[in-house]
């Protein structure tokens, strides 16, 4: 049996070769081709000295050479940093200096928001571009393309364990930048082996492929669809601006096996057309990283009587810890779903504030997670490690790491967990974990803003629109367009304000802080 997430691509090419791995509008990869690529890309990272444990930067649109990227790195035995190439070079440059990336695995597309920053591939000494013409020179940096790949002999993978590093995803930091959550292969196996079982996953099976690399959706996308054997169908680049078209793209791929963030389905589900639409071959629908809104979840339900519901619950650090089936009808729901029990990889139980375990079902409290679904801790952070992966005080005896969800959550009577919002200052935008911290610090970089608050309100789209409020004696009645230009250099885009609303002063609360009530109270009044 696969124990390193590799083994389960090579698995599945050697139990059917020419069943097609991935498949888009351009192109498309049997199991035996992808193996063969990742297996060169594996022996042009070991020729340029690629070693166990080294961060490889991975920073590509969404095609079949990314996931060539994917697995010829952790055939190096090497983890892989995937990059948002929609964020800003800023944001790219930290996590490049973050994780000491020297080699950058890319494609043409993916590399070109960092050739205007050269800053900010100062550590980087090798590039690997897998799709360019082959004649592209970055200054600083030895420059290879797909002719010198394909010119290799695929080599066997890297001698790896389960328990080394083969990925790290930066999520939103509280203290002004992203942090990089460290996930080894036994801990994604955990997830991904339980997924693929409890989706009833098999070979005939096509699975979206909705996620970003860097969200941690994309693991049960590529990972159990591979343990399947099955076709991984990625949503194209820039659909989901385009409802209409996604749920077109959706229908005629006759995707079987769908999971996305609520958002995306609520505005799918918006759409004037959807009331006749039809799903035919749409067997289980997944959701996770937000609320569903109930009006929306309820149209989805008439639309597809016979496709089974989840709601998948977890945070980066532990990916899905409970799992949730949806057995109530559209007449019948009222209220949110729960996030429901643990899964099969986790042990979950609740504490109040002074860390105390809670028995009494009601009673709301931060929601704590043990087992194999833990990951190791924070990239080069262990301040922040020890904070949130604190010791299991009930079984000192053991090595056993307890992560802190920071979620808070009460239970229903049949044992549900039910989600009831945040212990601090973290709120979810379209799916995306986003520290408020992190934003109000990009507003402070601007010399000219004073005072600076950001507060979250609830939409029943995309969870959260985020409203800024700013002082500064420079700005009359908006934020000038040069100010939130500048800001954008360094917060990806789901992290930016919505809407920027002066004040002569914030308001502040007795004891001299920003009183946050107030100004949510004048953000909900403008909405």
């Amino acid at each position: 049996m696969p124990s390193l997430l590799h083994e389960l691509l090579l698995d599945s090419a050697q139990r059917g070769p020419e069943k097609t791995a991935i498949h888009t509008a351009k192109a498309a990869l049997s199991y035996a081709e992808l193996a063969d690529r990742a297996g060169k890309l594996n022996a042009t990272l070991q020729g340029l000295g690629a070693r166990n444990g080294d961060r490889i930067g991975l920073l590509a649109d969404k095609n079949v050479d990314c996931y060539v990227g994917v697995y010829g790195i952790m055939m190096a035995g090497c983890a892989y940093v995937p990059l948002d190439r929609r964020a800003p070079a800023e944001r790219l440059s930290y996590i490049i200096g973050d994780c000491a990336i020297s080699t950058l695995v890319c494609t043409a597309k993916g590399i070109k928001p960092l050739l205007a920053s050269p800053d900010a591939l100062e550590t980087v000494e090798h590039v690997i571009i897998l799709d360019g013409t082959g004649d592209e020179k970055i200054e600083g940096c030895k420059v290879l393309g797909p002719a010198d790949v394909a010119a290799q002999v695929a080599a066997p993978p890297a001698h790896t364990v389960d328990t080394d590093l083969c990925y790290i995803l930066y999520t939103s930091g509280s203290t002004g930048q992203p942090k990089g959550v460290m996930i080894s292969h036994a801990v994604s196996m955990s997830f991904v082996r339980w997924a693929a079982n409890q989706t009833g996953l098999t070979a005939t099976d096509r699975v979206s492929g909705h996620a970003p690399l860097h969200f941690d959706l994309s693991v049960f996308d590529i990972y159990s669809t591979a343990k399947a054997g099955a076709t991984l169908y990625p949503v194209p680049d820039g659909a989901s601006t385009f409802p209409g078209r996604l749920t077109d793209w959706m229908v005629n791929n006759e995707i079987s096996v769908w999971y996305s963030v609520p958002s995306i389905l609520s505005m799918m589900a918006k759409q004037g057309s959807f009331a006749e639409r039809k799903f035919p071959d749409l067997r289980v629908l997944l959701f996770a990283g937000e609320v569903f809104p109930v009006k929306y979840l309820k149209q989805w339900l008439k639309q597809c009587p016979d496709t089974v519901f989840m709601n998948w619950y977890g945070p980066t650090e532990t990916n899905v810890c409970t799992s949730y089936t949806v057995d109530i009808s559209a007449d019948e729901i009222d209220k949110p779903v729960p996030i429901g029990k643990a899964t099969s990889s986790a042990a979950l139980f609740r504490v109040d504030a002074d860390g105390n375990p809670i028995d009494d079902p009601d009673t709301v409290g931060e929601l704590l997670a043990r087992g194999p679904c833990v990951a190791i801790g924070y990239w080069g952070d262990q301040e922040k490690t020890r904070s949130r992966f604190i010791g299991n005080s009930a079984q000192p005896w053991l090595a056993d790491r307890v992560y802190r969800t920071g979620d808070l959550v009460s239970m229903d009577a049949d044992g549900n967990y039910i989600y009831q919002g945040r212990a601090d200052h973290q709120v979810k935008c379209r799916g995306y974990r986003i520290e408020l911290g992190e934003v109000e610090t990009a507003l402070y970089r601007d010399k000219s803003i004073q005072e600076a608050a950001v507060v979250p309100v609830p939409d029943d789209v995309i969870g959260n629109r985020l409203v800024a409020f700013v002082s500064s004696p420079k700005f009359a009645d908006s934020v000038p367009d040069t100010v939130v230009d500048y800001i954008k250099t360094f917060l990806p885009p789901y992290m930016l304000p919505d809407r920027y609303i002066v004040m002569p002063e914030l308001p502040k609360t007795s004891n001299g802080k920003v009183d946050r009530q107030s100004l949510l109270k004048t953000a909900e009044s403008l909405s």
